[in-house]
């Protein structure tokens, strides 16, 4: 089976069943597939054929679930990129992805002539809601030109689906290539074991740039609903989901932080709330037993990361235990266990498998791992060895099997969801003039997980400060990567080797949290 396939297929048995809202727009199943296959067509006529990519810079709408399953039908490959990227970084990702088109939101505009501008060549442009430039295509004028038949391309489950960028171990962007057998092997898989029914009506908050949209995949292969939403307000959020009357949230740990501070939370009606989904970074536990106690609905909790599709654990309602024995109320603080038809392990460093309670780095196996980095072989072959993906967090299985982690191999720091490597904020700080050395860490931080936090040492002499600081990185690099503080020392603490510390740096901001990340 192929994702188009799974649309195709929905438009047949619940054609008069919604499908998608979003603000004044809403899309049955045949109306979304009518959308899809115009689209579809017209990306054949512009050249787009299979294994082309094409990026995507748009908020998440119904122009999101069209993009990804047109480019599925016809067998090319989706590219969704993080419009929170500076236009430097965001050119490097669509000339790194090969993309032959890229389809931009007007609602990005201010990021559209700086992006062209540092493109190392020319692409055809498709805008969204309204024409950015000379020689861009109009979306919705587009699709209007083309029949919407279903598209005749042989598409294997093999092939590319899709390939979204994560930060490596070096700090540069990483194209993870997911293929139609991945995301279908994760969907089924998600699907069982958080027993999501057809009735479902989703808040589609989390980005679909991100591996969120495997929440998509799974809503149409069981012929639910999404109402997309593009914007943090609490008040939009409590508005939207007490209107759309929306059963099932998909969150971040600091989305529910600022509901639950907003000071109007309770003039709302949520009891139509049923299920609540989260991911992308730890929940604190005081956090999630307030959440718990406000909503009084199911919990699920996805731990994973785009190399598998996402999903390898998950703590399913039933585990979220806020009174009971103490191995069952600390689940509350665990990723869950492993889902069906993924193989979770915990390795020492030389490769063999540790006993419950004994940390060690956490690998996986599964249909629903990727084909690998595009255009990096070694990273590749780094990555995936003898047939399993070596995560680079670091983790233990209690007695019952349920996953806890514990820290992070390498030095990624997860806030409010986004991946950021210290290493890139590093560089930016040390062209300041002033600065001779830094280290960036992760602190802990109660509404976005983590924060990022700055250890400067400062040349003889120098006048640099925190506000410096923070405002040179606002301008080098996305502003969600930049610190939200600056410390000064005399020295990094270093190993003999001469390496820095990190370790060390992080351990008084950690000292007394069972979960380090």
């Amino acid at each position: 089976m192929r994702i188009g396939d799974l649309l195709t297929r929905a438009a047949k048995w619940y054609p008069e069943k919604e499908a998608v809202v979003f603000e004044r727009t809403r899309l049955t199943y045949r109306q979304l597939n009518d959308r899809v296959n115009a689209l579809a067509h017209a990306l054949l006529d512009m050249g787009v054929g299979k294994g082309d990519r094409v990026a995507l810079v748009c908020h998440n709408s119904h122009y999101n679930a069209e993009v990804v399953f047109a480019l599925a039908k016809i067998g090319a490959v989706s590219t969704n990129l993080n419009w929170r990227l500076s236009p430097r970084e965001m050119a490097f990702l669509v000339d790194d992805s090969d993309a032959q088109v890229v389809i931009f939101s007007q609602r990005f505009a201010y990021l559209y002539e700086p992006m062209r501008a540092l493109l190392k060549r020319k692409f055809r442009f498709i805008a969204v809601e309204g024409t950015l430039g000379e020689g861009m295509v109009d979306y919705d004028e587009l699709i209007a030109r083309y029949p919407n038949h279903e598209p005749e391309v042989e598409v294997d489950e093999d092939d590319v689906f899709l390939q979204l960028y994560t930060s490596g171990t070096t700090g540069r962007p990483k194209g993870v290539m997911l293929t139609h057998a991945n995301m279908i092997a994760n969907a089924r898989s998600t699907i069982l074991e958080m027993e999501m029914q057809r009735d479902w009506n989703i808040l589609g908050l989390l980005p679909i740039f991100h591996i969120a949209i495997f929440i998509l995949i799974d809503l149409v292969m069981v012929g639910a609903k999404v109402t997309f939403v593009h914007t943090f307000d609490p008040a939009v959020l409590l508005a939207t989901i007490e209107k759309e009357k929306v059963n099932t949230l998909g969150f971040t740990p600091v989305i529910f932080s600022f509901l639950l501070a907003h000071p109007d939370l309770d003039r709302y009606d949520l009891s139509c709330v049923k299920n609540v989904i989260y991911a992308t970074a730890p929940m604190p536990v005081d956090l999630l037993v307030r959440s718990i106690e406000k909503f009084r609905c199911r919990f699920i909790q996805f731990f994973g990361m785009t190399e598998m599709s996402p999903t390898l654990t998950m703590l399913i309602p039933e585990d979220h235990v806020v009174e009971g024995p103490d191995h069952e109320v600390r689940w509350l603080g665990s990723a869950g266990r492993p889902v069906m038809n993924v193989d979770v392990r915990i390795v020492n460093d030389q490769g063999r498998e540790c006993p419950p309670g004994v940390t060690g780095e956490i690998i996986a196996r599964g249909a629903n791992m990727m084909k690998g980095y595009h255009k990096l072989p070694d990273e590749t072959a780094a990555a995936i060895r003898d047939g399993w993906y070596h995560t680079g967090d670091m983790g233990f299985f209690d007695a019952y099997g349920y996953l806890f982690i514990a820290d992070r191999k390498t030095d990624m720091i997860i806030s409010g969801g986004e991946n950021i490597y210290p290493r890139e904020v590093e560089e930016a700080i040390l062209k300041l003039e002033g600065v001779q050395e830094v280290a960036v860490i992760g602190v802990p931080d109660e509404a976005w997980g983590e924060a990022v936090r700055a250890i400067v040492v400062k040349r003889p002499g120098s006048d640099v400060t925190e506000a410096r600081v923070i405002d040179h990185c606002r301008q080098h690099i996305a502003s969600y990567k930049k610190p939200k503080a600056v410390d000064f020392v005399d020295a990094l603490p270093r190993s003999a080797m001469g390496k820095v510390q990190k370790h060390e740096l992080r351990a008084p901001f950690w000292e007394g949290r069972a979960r380090k990340v």
